[in-house]
């Protein structure tokens, strides 16, 4: 049985990324990154795994479809393929979403949704930081639902969260939110998504033509299920600020509103505050 380390050199020969086979390596042995550094030079645990994952991966399979596993905020996810994989962004998106809540709502009691919501992770997230708020999350696919719905039993089920499905906001009806967190589909051209992404991730929940197809429903009904002091967040597509900023003036015209950047300097989130 080899070592981590000669397994990850190995796997390395392979032309396989660092940060895949770091992933597999703690899956396998059960650690945590500071822990595996500890233990490169112990002998690795499950060897046939780290093997038949690397195998997987060089044939296109995404890691943290392989392992059912993703780390978001610092949780991990259960995620399979009729989820996407949660991005770096989005945990962005959940920071900045967490600092307009400790601004416009301080320590009230407030309800939470979040749109398109897939494995969970935003609504899950916040969760964990706010366990004291209530949370409904919504998606259209009854094979996302199954999958947030395990997240939150795993998570945090003493927390007030339910799990709906249904399109948009229509399974949110019968409440009043004062959040509305929200990353929807949002990529019309089907060139700019990489083979691997294409062929491993769920195209609903990817493609939307236009682009700005789900942010526009979101906004032209928001008023029906929102408290008068309401924020929406957004994760958006690079290139729509234009876009979207006429889809905020035209049905958010008493609202407030800031596009901002990621940690590379792309816009890609958008705030209403009304």
């Amino acid at each position: 049985m080899p070592s981590n380390r000669e397994a990850y050199f190995e796997a390395l020969k392979l032309g396989i990324p660092k940060t895949v086979i770091n992933f597999a390596l703690q899956e396998v042995n059960g650690f945590s990154y500071s822990e595996l550094t500890r233990h490169l030079d112990d002998k690795i645990k499950d060897y046939f795994t780290f093997k038949f994952a690397m195998m997987r991966y060089e044939k296109g399979e995404m890691i943290e479809y392989i392992f059912n596993k993703s780390y978001f905020c610092g949780y991990p996810f259960y995620v399979d393929k009729n989820v996407l994989i949660p991005r770096q962004e989005t945990e962005e998106l959940v920071e900045i979403t967490c600092r307009y809540i400790d601004s416009l709502f301080s320590n009230k009691s407030i309800t939470i949704a979040d749109v398109c919501c897939g494995s969970g992770v935003i609504g899950i997230a916040l969760a964990k930081k706010y366990p004291n708020n209530h949370y409904v999350l919504s998606d259209i696919s009854k094979e996302a639902v199954r999958v947030a719905n395990k997240n939150v039993e795993s998570l945090c089920n003493d927390i007030d969260i339910k799990v709906l499905e249904g399109n948009l906001l229509e399974p949110l009806k019968d409440y009043k939110f004062d959040v509305i967190v929200c990353n929807p589909p949002y990529i019309s051209d089907i060139s700019t998504i990489d083979k691997k992404t294409w062929n491993e991730e769920p195209h609903l929940a990817l493609l939307a033509n236009p682009n700005t197809k789900y942010y526009e429903e979101i906004l032209k009904n928001y008023n029906e299920i929102m408290n008068k002091e309401c924020l929406l967040a957004f994760e958006i597509g690079e290139d729509m600020e234009e876009s979207l900023t006429k889809l905020v003036k035209r049905y958010c015209q008493k609202c407030s509103f800031l596009f901002k950047k990621d940690i590379y300097g792309k816009t890609r989130f958008l705030f209403i505050k009304q």
